[in-house]
């Protein structure tokens, strides 16, 4: 009867969850799903295939708009550490082998290097977070790169979209969405909100064990953080929780009328988009970002990741006209040698700069404040506001001074 079960599931891709619930059940026993995708107390190993890694061909790293200079496998970790503070305790980016080059002659000479030399395939990652981009209308204005949308669409309904790069489903057991300020907490309508009060999936990411396979964490079905837009590999959740059902918003796989959505070609990946709702809470200017936590049973290689989930994709978001950012510190009027109104050094994107405030509103250390993009406001927007048109906080941009942005005494709602 054992047989019979093994022989059942063997071929079904996706089925991870099952597996995983079915290999914990074996005990001392040794699961085979496929040839040379073995899973059992002691070992863990698969045969590589594209859709197992599609996730690892990445375009357009996020995190080198911040610097100046565009360098090869540049060691990100201190700019993490400074800027995303905010993310779960051991949540980390995908690391990406960038420069393969280096270790394709090893492997030429020795097939299984891979193994042999853990230690150099594990040390080679870089840091990458794919670009989320995304696209936000005004009143009576459009998407430029429109598509069919998700189930039901109702353009009137619907106020922009973010979206990022997918490969095949039945690879990644959860993919979900995080935002800035739901892990920090901000008070929309003048209300405190935790992030406990507003979203179902609390759980905080699991350090991996840097192998080979990432592991099974024992935690049950799809146990990952943040707002689930993929669930049990293929199932886009049609329950509404405290916030409305990701099938109501999600669309696989947009088909664009227009093309040219980034400078370099996705393919073979597809965009996954996720449709802002005239509902949606987002505030201009905080980060959003995407999880992606991969099968551990069948195996999926993911070359020595360092969470599960992993951080996959992500953007600072912002308006035509609106952004956000921390008051850091403040130095009043009355302690300036120059200059007239309070002088407030702002955490915007990640980078501190000083700021002026519109009017006599007095604000305290800690505020998350509306800031509005001077240079934008004389402008009419014919377009929709994309993330090309947004501008990158850079590395050479900290300390100074910015005259085109004002803070404001606004509190965002929608």
């Amino acid at each position: 009867m054992l047989d019979d079960i093994i022989n059942s599931l063997k071929g079904i891709s996706g089925s991870g969850n099952v597996l995983a619930e079915f290999s914990k059940l074996l005990k001392d026993q040794t699961l085979t799903v496929e040839a040379g995708d073995v899973s059992g107390p002691s070992m863990t190993s698969a045969v590589p295939v594209a859709a197992d890694v599609w996730y690892l061909f990445a375009k357009e790293n996020f995190l080198a708009n911040y610097f100046t200079e565009n360098i090869e496998n540049r060691d990100y970790t201190t700019y993490l550490t400074d800027v995303f503070d905010f993310l779960l305790p051991g949540l980390k980016p995908m690391r990406f082998l960038e420069n393969l080059d280096q270790l394709i002659p090893e492997t030429i000479k020795n097939p299984f290097a891979v193994f042999s030399e853990r230690t150099e395939w594990a040390n080679n990652g870089v840091y990458w977070v794919n670009t989320l981009i995304f696209e936000l209308c005004q009143h009576d204005i459009g998407v430029q790169y429109t598509s069919d949308g998700p189930r039901d669409f109702s353009p009137n309904n619907y106020v922009g979209y973010l979206s990022f790069p997918m490969g095949q489903l039945g690879v990644m057991e959860v993919i979900s969405l995080i935002q800035e300020t739901k892990l920090r907490g901000y008070a929309y309508d003048g209300i405190s909100i935790h992030p406990a009060d507003v979203i179902r999936f609390t759980e905080i990411p699991i350090p991996s064990s840097r192998e080979m396979f990432p592991p099974d964490d024992n935690t049950g079905l799809d146990y990952c953080y943040g707002k689930h837009l993929i669930e049990k590999a293929y199932y886009v959740p049609i329950e509404a929780t405290a916030e409305p059902a990701a099938s109501r918003d999600v669309e696989l796989f947009a088909k664009h009328e227009k093309t040219g959505e980034t400078s370099e070609s996705i393919q073979p990946k597809k965009w996954f988009r996720f449709w802002l709702h005239k509902d949606s809470k987002i505030v201009p200017g905080e980060f959003v970002g995407i999880l992606i936590k991969p099968l551990a049973i069948p195996p999926h290689v993911w070359w020595f990741q360092e969470s599960t989930p992993l951080l996959y994709a992500g953007n600072w978001v912002e308006t035509s006209t609106l952004t956000s950012g921390i008051i850091i510190s403040i130095t009043l009027e009355e302690d300036r040698t120059s200059g007239d109104g309070d002088e407030y050094e702002v955490d915007i994107q990640g980078v501190k700069v000083i700021m002026y405030a519109s009017d006599f509103f007095r604000y305290t250390v800690g505020d998350r404040v509306a800031i509005v993009k001077i240079d934008s406001i004389n402008e009419w927007q014919m377009n929709s506001f994309t993330w090309k048109e947004q501008i990158a906080m850079k590395e050479t941009d900290k300390d100074t001074i910015k005259t085109n942005y004002i803070i404001i005494p606004a509190v965002f709602y929608r």
